[in-house]
C-alpha cells in the first residue's frame, strides 16, 4: 500500500510548484516555507505521540460519546504516531520506501486497523449507541488497536536506519507496548450476545438471508440457534442426572439420548427434539468426505491427459 507524506493544506504553494517558479528567489522562499512547515508538523506529531503515549491519551480532546470515548482517544494517539512514522520514513528513505515492501505494507496495515476501528465507532454512533452492543464494540476496537500497535512496532523494529528506528520507538512507545488483544472473557460475552435470540443478534444479522430452505446453511444455522435455547437445559439435565450418576454411559449423542430416555431423565418429546437438534448441528459442522478410491478416480483424467501430452510415437526416441 503506497504511503504518501502530506503537506499542510493551507500552504500558499505546493513544493513542486515552488520549484518550478521562474522567479528563483520567490521559489526558494516558497519551498523553504513549505518544507519547514512540514518539518514543524512532523515535530508536532512526534511530541503529541510521545505525550499521548505517556498519558495513554487520557487528556486527548475527543467528542463526549460515553463508554466509547477511550477508543476515540486511542485512535487519535495512533494517528499521530502513524503520521510521525510516515514522515520520518519519507524524509529518510524517499522513493526507496516503495521498494521496502514489508515496511510500506506494515504502514498500510496500521492505517487499515485505524480505519476499521473508526468504522466500528461510526456504526455504533449511527445505531444510537445501544448499550448491549458495547461488548462487540470493545472486542472489535481492542482487536484493531492491538493489530495497529503490533504492526507499528514491527515497522520500527525493522527500520533500515537502526538509530532512527530506536529514536522513533522511544517517542512512540516510551513505556513499551500497552495494548493487549481482547481477552477470552470478553470473547465469551460477545458469544453470549450473539448465540441468544437478542436484539444484538438481530442488528448484526439485519441483512442476512436466514430463511430455512434447501441449500441455505445460514437458515439452518438460524434454526439450530433457536433450538439451542431449548436443548441446552435438557442437555445439562442429562449431564447432571445421567452422566455424573452413571445412568448414561454412551459417548455419542444419539446413545446418550436413548439411555436418558430409558432412564426416565427426559421425555419422548424432549428426545425427539434433541435428535432433531443434533441432526441439524451435525449437518452444519459436517464437511465433504471422500474415500481414497474416489480421489484416485477424480485424478485419473488429469493424469491420463498429462501422459498423452508427452506420448512418443513408435520408432522415435524421446
Amino acid at each position: 500500500m503506497p504511503v504518501v507524506a502530506a503537506f499542510h493544506l493551507d500552504d500558499p504553494m505546493p513544493p513542486r510548484d515552488a520549484a518550478r517558479n521562474p522567479d528563483r528567489k520567490q521559489g526558494v522562499d516558497q519551498f523553504d516555507s513549505a518544507l519547514f512547515g512540514h518539518i514543524g508538523f512532523t515535530i508536532s506529531n512526534a511530541v503529541r505521540s510521545f505525550v499521548m503515549a505517556l498519558t495513554h491519551a487520557r487528556f486527548t480532546h475527543v467528542p463526549e460519546v460515553g463508554e466509547t470515548k477511550r477508543y476515540y482517544q486511542h485512535i487519535v494517539r495512533f494517528s499521530a504516531s502513524f503520521a510521525f512514522a510516515v514522515d520520518v520514513a519519507m524524509l529518510t528513505l524517499g522513493g526507496y520506501l516503495k521498494k521496502k515492501e514489508n515496511l510500506s505494507a506494515r504502514l498500510g496495515d496500521v492505517l487499515s486497523a485505524m480505519y476499521l476501528a473508526s468504522m466500528v465507532l461510526k456504526h455504533h454512533e449511527n445505531q444510537g449507541r445501544p448499550v448491549d452492543d458495547l461488548p462487540i464494540v470493545e472486542w472489535a476496537c481492542r482487536n484493531q488497536l492491538y493489530k495497529a500497535q503490533e504492526q507499528l512496532h514491527d515497522f520500527l523494529r525493522n527500520f533500515p536506519n537502526r538509530f532512527l528506528g530506536w529514536a522513533m520507538r522511544a517517542l512512540i512507545f516510551p513505556g513499551g507496548r500497552a495494548y493487549s488483544a481482547p481477552s477470552d472473557r470478553l470473547g465469551r460475552k460477545l458469544a453470549d450476545a450473539v448465540l441468544a435470540p437478542t436484539e444484538v443478534r438481530d442488528r448484526l444479522c439485519r441483512f442476512v438471508y436466514r430463511t430455512l430452505e434447501p441449500g441455505n446453511p445460514l437458515g439452518l444455522l438460524q434454526e439450530a440457534l433457536v433450538l439451542s435455547q431449548t436443548a441446552e437445559p435438557i442437555e445439562k439435565r442429562i449431564r447432571v442426572e445421567g452422566v455424573k450418576t452413571g445412568k448414561v454411559t454412551a459417548l455419542e449423542v444419539a446413545g446418550q439420548i436413548t439411555q436418558a430416555l430409558g432412564a426416565g431423565i427426559i421425555s419422548e418429546t424432549e428426545a425427539a427434539m434433541l435428535r432433531d437438534y443434533d441432526r441439524k448441528v451435525t449437518e452444519l459442522i459436517s464437511v465433504d468426505d471422500f474415500e481414497s478410491h474416489e480421489l484416485a478416480a477424480q485424478a485419473q483424467p488429469e493424469d491420463s491427459a498429462r501422459v498423452s501430452d508427452f506420448h512418443v510415437p513408435s520408432g522415435q526416441v524421446a
